[in-house]
Formats: C-alpha cells, structure tokens, sequence
C-alpha cells in the first residue's frame, strides 16, 4: 500500500476562524464608513431642503442647530458639502476615501503627503553634496534644528520642509574655519542654550548676540509666537584683525521673507563688520562676495 504523503496545504491552519472573523470585521467597518457617508448626506439634504441655501436660516438658527444636536461648525459644512453633490460625485467619494475623516481632510493630508515627499528627495540628495574645499575666515550657520513636532497645515506650520538634524550631528558638523576666524551661529529662543554648548565643542568663544526682530509676517511657537531670532557672534584665534567695529547694536530689524530664510539685512551686517572669505554653511541661496554650502534647504 502505497503512503500519501501530507502536504502543508492539506493540514488546516488553526488559525483559519481568526482569518474569517478579522474579514467579516473589516466588511461590517466598510460598511459602517458607507453609512456614515450616507447619513451625513441626509442630514446634508434636510438641511438644503429646509431653505438654508435661500436665506430662511438665520446666525441664530444655525447655532441653535448647532447646539441641541452637539454639532461642530465643521460638520455642519461637510454636512451641506455631501448634501449638494450629484449621485455621481457622492459615489465617488464614497469608493474613494476610506473614511470620513479621509474625504474631509484629503488636502490637508495631500499637503502633508507632498511635504513628507520632498523631504525624503532632499535627504537623497544632500547624499550627494561636496564640503567646501578651503578654510573660510567669516561663516554664518544655520542648523535646521531638530523642531521634531508633526507638520499640520491647518494648524501647525512650524516645522521644517527639510530634513533636520539632532544636537549631536550638528556638534559633529566639522566646519572648514581658518585657525582665526569668526562664526555666526543662528538659533531659535528654543535652541539658544544648545547652541553654546555647540560653539564650546566646535573650539569657538561666544561674545554676544545679535537678535533678529521680525517686523512683518514673524513666525509660530508653541508657547509664544517667535517674533525674535537670536544669532551668537563667536570667535576663535585672534580674530579681532577681522573685525571692523563701530557702534553697532545687538538688535536687527528686518522682515521675515520666509521659512527660515534669514533677511538681507543681516548679511549687508555682516559684510560691513567682517573681512575675509566668508561662507554661508545651510544658507538658502548664493549671494556675491558668499560661498554657500547646503542651498538644497528650501525657503
């Protein structure tokens, strides 16, 4: 009598009821996503339907609305959005989006999408970048410091469109300064007290701060509003023969051009002050007079 052999494919897997139920389940949340996109379109029509579209809905009629059903202003126009689309376009939306949530925000999440993509080329290609080859009397730095918190257009726009870097790897940066020479090491309020820490590492002397007072258009915080930008003026050596110094202040004045691009004002400042070769190290375009190493960050 001749054996079969048993293959793997003839033995049940134990977990095959497993398998069934998480199936049923994800049919009955599809379904559920389904008929929540239809509710809301119903609520949508009744809502058209009683003349909101034709003046009878009064500020005070919409908040009462508001108010005894628990609604947020928000839903009430997604409400209205869903309540006016064709057979056709509602299909759509419902095949497309997963979920509520997912057709609501599918801007917010394709700019987000778009953002987490650019990141991801700049990062490839900052691979591919050549350090300066010659020692720079004058060099102006500006980290893209580690912000960490997670970008939302809506609400929070602060975070960097470019890779950052932690403490540590902007300790590491090996900056290609002559013996004497002078830094300019911009920080935000956040990051001022890493900062000395970094130009203690990098051998250099802080001897005092420049603040950038943003006059026009100043950025986001999670505690206050950032309205100032500190930048430490550093030396090493005996830098003082590179030092044209009259009566300069400690403050700048100047608009804020855009994300952490740094106003012309200030490099006008430095060239008045500074002599020698000078190179913008993360600067975010070329300027006369300026090397300038790590253009690939983005205004």
């Amino acid at each position: 009598m001749n054996e079969q052999k048993t293959t793997e494919l003839d033995i049940p897997r134990q977990d095959d009821w497993l398998n069934d139920v998480i199936q049923q389940a994800k049919n009955i949340i599809a379904e559920f996503l389904k008929e929540a996109f239809v509710r809301y379109r119903k609520l949508g029509k009744l809502i058209l339907g009683s003349g909101y579209k034709k003046g009878t809905w009064k500020d005070e009629h919409k908040q009462r609305f508001l108010n005894e059903l628990g609604i947020e202003k928000d839903t009430f126009s997604r409400m209205v959005k869903l309540g006016t689309m064709t057979e056709a376009e509602f299909s759509h939306a419902v095949r497309k989006f997963p979920s509520l949530h997912a057709w609501a925000n599918q801007k917010k999440l394709a700019k987000i999408e778009q953002r987490e993509r650019q990141i991801i080329v700049l990062r490839e290609a900052i691979k591919f970048l050549q350090p300066p080859q010659q020692k720079f009397d004058v060099i102006v730095v500006d980290p893209p410091w580690p912000i960490g918190e997670d970008y939302d257009p809506e609400h929070w726009r602060g975070t960097a469109p470019y890779p950052t870097m932690t403490i540590e790897e902007i300790k590491a940066i090996k900056l290609p300064c002559a013996e004497n020479s002078i830094v300019w090491l911009w920080a935000t309020n956040r990051f001022l007290h890493d900062a000395y820490h970094i130009l203690d590492f990098w051998g250099f002397e802080a001897k005092t701060v420049l603040t950038w007072v943003k006059t026009k258009n100043f950025g986001v915080g999670v505690w206050l509003r950032g309205q100032t930008e500190q930048c430490i003026l550093a030396v090493r050596g005996e830098a003082n023969n590179l030092l044209e110094l009259t009566n300069e202040s400690t403050v700048l004045f100047a608009n804020n051009a855009g994300h952490s691009e740094k106003p012309e004002e200030f490099y006008q400042f430095v060239n008045k002050l500074c002599l020698g070769w000078k190179l913008d190290y993360f600067g975010t375009k070329e300027r006369e007079g300026w090397t300038t190493y790590g253009t690939l960050k983005p205004c």
